[in-house]
């Protein structure tokens, strides 16, 4: 191991190894006495792809989100919770096996983890050995070489995982344009009796889920199932009817559409994947920095919407299936996105940046008896109709304002379940096969607890160069130089660009390329660069835990 000044993930990880609950709590805890002895919670994790917080329950006034919103009316919700990385694969792997992704060593699709880094456990298999039946349903771990082209079977599921057959043609030429033919682009909403199969994959899923469940409730079994949606993520292609909840002349451009001036060239994210669609190749968009037409981008926003509409309609069937099933009492619901996505802010679409617009994420925890209890003869989830004009708009359960991480999500639904608390990972923790770099969020839940201002969430991203490459927004491992750090607090966004070598796995934090700070309370969207060396010189401090040189 090279000296502690060059090794980027160890002290990461000292940085934040603390207590993860309380003695207290601990002692409170029923403990499951071992493997195949299931007597606890069932568990029904939703993931979704590429969801902002772009929700009525997050305070968007635009958003028709009716299903959601109810869900955090009887959950609890972090306002500030943090991706580890703003792209799909590396995020996912991250909270599904409670590491990071230096830890997993995943920054691209091009690994898997229990080859490349370890044979680490993930939160599936926690389940798994512990007598639960694990069902995966569409997206959930990134499918392909990231999860050995299996979904990480046997490994993480009891059954083969399901996956939408409708999935091929998510990036097929099935858009209608203007002209009459079919084209792959960007906006694409659709007839759904007029596509391939006559269906959409998150129908599909929905579909396969709500049939999961009632055969694992006739069966009586304990069960862990995971559903993974793929909207909004791009393409936008939905069910077209969702257009008319956001008429285009409502549609506002983001609040700061403009690049700052004071970005450094390394943080720009190029959206090249955007520009891969035939609509908006169309354009002819100067690369790196040519601006989306106005009139282009208010469509990518009501499609975005309209997509998170659409979506919303899926887990409102999929929740009143589990209160119809009489499930709802005893199966906890977990609700997260794998990172967000930027709708215009700073010029930028897509994610693939440190930003908050592309790290935050929506997450909830509905727990029966501690979170929400139901009442005789009355519903805990219902069917709502996102058409519905006057949506009643309920207000969070519990709401959690302190900065959190997504890779928290292992051990806390672990905890919730009162399987076995998850070990702490030592410093270093690869080939270390159960532990957690996140700790458990339980503590939040008690409502006593006060607001803790030094609460961290950690990001970081990859870039090829210091300017925008082709490459830039997901290079190959191989590719990758620099490495930009970022932590966020409940008053600050700092980021620190430094050199990386993909062959070590090692940053050089003296290799410094350049430096970001934020101050939430004045620039919440984050456009103003404040950093300046020689007042600042300690973030870069408090980020690594020593004196830089």
């Amino acid at each position: 191991m090279k000296s502690p000044d060059h090794h980027v993930p160890a002290l990461l990880c000292l940085l934040l190894v603390s207590s993860r609950v309380t003695d207290g709590l601990a002692a409170r805890r029923q403990q499951k006495p071992g493997t195949g002895d299931v007597n606890g919670m069932n568990v029904l994790l939703i993931i979704v792809d590429d969801l902002r917080t772009s929700l009525g329950c997050y305070g968007d006034d635009i958003i028709k989100s009716p299903n959601i919103d109810q869900l955090a009316s009887k959950s609890v919700v972090f306002t500030n919770a943090y991706a580890q990385q703003a792209v799909c694969a590396p995020s996912r792997v991250s909270f599904l096996t409670g590491r990071r992704p230096d830890t997993t060593r995943l920054f691209d699709f091009n690994s898997y983890w229990r080859e490349h880094a370890g044979n680490y456990s993930t939160l599936p298999q926690y389940f798994k050995e512990h007598g639960y039946v694990t069902m995966s349903v569409g997206k959930v771990f990134h499918p392909g070489i990231s999860s050995n082209r299996s979904d990480d079977y046997p490994y993480s599921w009891s059954v083969r995982p399901y996956h939408p057959s409708s999935e091929k043609y998510e990036n097929a030429k099935t858009c209608k344009g203007k002209d009459g033919q079919l084209h792959a682009n960007l906006v694409c909403p659709v007839d759904v009796s007029e596509v391939p199969e006559g269906t959409l994959p998150d129908l599909q899923s929905t579909e396969e889920a709500i049939r999961l469940l009632k055969t694992v409730n006739q069966q009586n079994s304990s069960f862990f199932l995971a559903v993974g949606y793929h909207k909004p993520h791009i393409p936008f292609r939905f069910p077209k009817e969702f257009l008319k909840l956001y008429p285009i002349e409502n549609i506002s451009l983001a609040p700061d559409p403009d690049i700052p001036k004071n970005l450094p060239s390394v943080a720009y994210n190029p959206w090249t994947d955007i520009r891969k669609r035939e609509d908006v190749q169309a354009l002819n968009i100067s690369f790196p920095y040519g601006p989306v037409p106005p009139h282009f981008q208010r469509l990518i926003r009501q499609s975005y919407y309209a997509s998170v509409s659409y979506l919303d309609g899926q887990v409102g069937q999929l929740l009143s299936a589990v209160e119809n099933l009489g499930l709802a009492d005893d199966t906890i619901i977990a609700f997260a996105s794998d990172h967000g996505w930027s709708l215009g802010e700073h010029g930028e679409w897509a994610k693939y940046s440190n930003f908050d617009v592309a790290t935050r994420v929506p997450l909830m925890f509905y727990v029966p008896g501690m979170t929400t209890t139901k009442q005789t003869q009355q519903s805990i989830f219902t069917y709502l109709d996102p058409f519905n004009t006057e949506p009643t708009r309920k207000p969070p359960g519990k709401i959690k304002e302190e900065p959190v991480e997504l890779v928290s999500l292992y051990s806390t639904i672990a905890e919730l379940a009162r399987l076995p608390l998850l070990p702490d990972c030592p410093v270093p923790s690869f080939h270390v096969e159960l532990c957690t770099e996140g700790r458990s969020l339980l503590p939040y839940f008690d409502t006593a607890r006060k607001k803790n201002a030094e609460s961290v969430a950690y990001s970081s991203y990859p870039r090829p160069s210091d300017t925008p490459q082709w490459n830039s927004d997901l290079p190959d491992l191989k590719d990758i130089r620099i490495m930009g750090y970022s932590m966020r607090t409940s008053t600050y966004r700092f980021t620190l660009w430094v050199g990386y070598n993909p062959v070590t796995f090692e940053a050089n934090i003296t290799d410094i390329h350049a430096q970001e700070l934020y101050l939430i309370k004045t620039d919440p969207n984050q456009d103003n660069n404040l950093f300046n060396k020689s007042l600042h010189f300690d973030f870069a401090q408090k980020l690594f835990g020593h004196t830089l040189k």
